[in-house]
């Protein structure tokens, strides 16, 4: 009867275990509660607070935002100015190329370092030295470049008689647009470089070895091996850089403050200038707004698309 009534040594184990990990998951949660907190306050707080903004007429009392609530007024009277659409085309335009260029020159540049001959660490200094540069110098920086009376570009052009009269670099709209794309993407790629390289470091070489037995071709080991591997750092530069794409404002502001005729006004810049400029805090909020919900619907479509997979989450 005694040994009956003894509960069984594998109940006693199960029973332990699971007080155990239920402590842990206290614990766990204990710990990211300051985590959560500074979230809040860092983050969630300012969104509270531009939503606010955007749904009154607010002007400055004594340093202090006060004015009647007018609904969705702010956000009806941005959607229905032209230039909203014009911001919006010159935004997507930025972004997408910008995404797009930067993922792939990463990737292609990250295989490159990654082979044997090239791992030595000058490269990876010489990498970094667009990325170590600040916003507001590499802004400066471009703008000597394109410069139509004595910048660098016009004169190396002129000099290997490519062209024999000065560019207008930032005369026209699209031009303006593209070169202030190409200084943004010349200053992106060295740190999403960087991490492609760390995620190729990840990839275990008996994959590739496998591959190589099995008769699969370069472009096959990439297409098979390396891009899946690769997925979740995928997905980290591809948010990061969506996110820095569409919040572009230094190089705006320095080299065409939004010139030609608006030509390369983007939604960041608009909501700047709404606010600050036009003196429109509540106009500018929605703008804001309008930007903080294009990249949260960005970020989920990103996330939806590039989390791994079920099978791959249980190899």
């Amino acid at each position: 009867m005694s040994s009956s009534a003894a509960p069984a040594p594998s109940a006693r184990q199960g029973a332990r275990g699971g007080s155990l990990a239920l402590q842990r998951r206290r614990a766990g949660i204990l710990m990211l509660i300051p985590a959560v907190l500074s979230l809040v306050v860092v983050l969630g707080l300012p969104i509270i607070a531009s939503l606010a903004l955007s749904l009154k007429q607010p002007t400055t009392d004594g340093g202090l935002f006060s004015g009647p609530w007018v609904g969705f007024a702010n956000f009806r009277a941005v959607f229905s100015d032209p230039l909203l659409r014009t911001a919006l085309w010159n935004t997507a335009y930025f972004t997408v190329i910008e995404v797009v260029v930067v993922i792939v020159a990463a990737i292609a540049i990250a295989q490159l370092l990654s082979h044997r001959l090239a791992r030595s660490a000058f490269f990876k200094v010489v990498l970094l030295v667009p990325w170590a540069l600040s916003s507001v110098a590499n802004a400066t920086m471009w703008k000597w470049i394109y410069n139509a009376n004595y910048g660098v570009l016009n004169t190396i052009l002129k000099q290997t008689h490519v062209r024999n009269d000065n560019v207008i670099w930032l005369g026209s709209a699209r031009m303006a647009l593209n070169a202030l794309l190409f200084a943004d993407i010349w200053k992106s790629i060295p740190f999403i470089t960087l991490l492609m390289i760390a995620g190729l470091q990840n990839i275990p070489s008996p994959l590739y070895r496998a591959a190589r037995i099995d008769g699969a071709n370069a472009w096959q080991r990439f297409r098979y091996v390396t891009l899946p591997q690769l997925r979740p750092t995928l997905l980290i530069c591809v948010v990061l850089q969506t996110i820095w794409a569409l919040k572009v404002f230094d190089l705006i502001y320095i080299l065409t403050m939004g010139g030609p005729a608006d030509g390369t006004v983007t939604l960041n810049f608009l909501a700047y200038r709404t606010t600050f400029a036009y003196g429109d805090i509540g106009r500018g909020s929605a703008i804001a707004d309008v930007l903080f919900f294009i990249m949260l619907i960005f970020a989920f479509v990103y996330i939806r698309t590039f989390r791994p997979t079920a099978g791959a989450s249980q190899k």
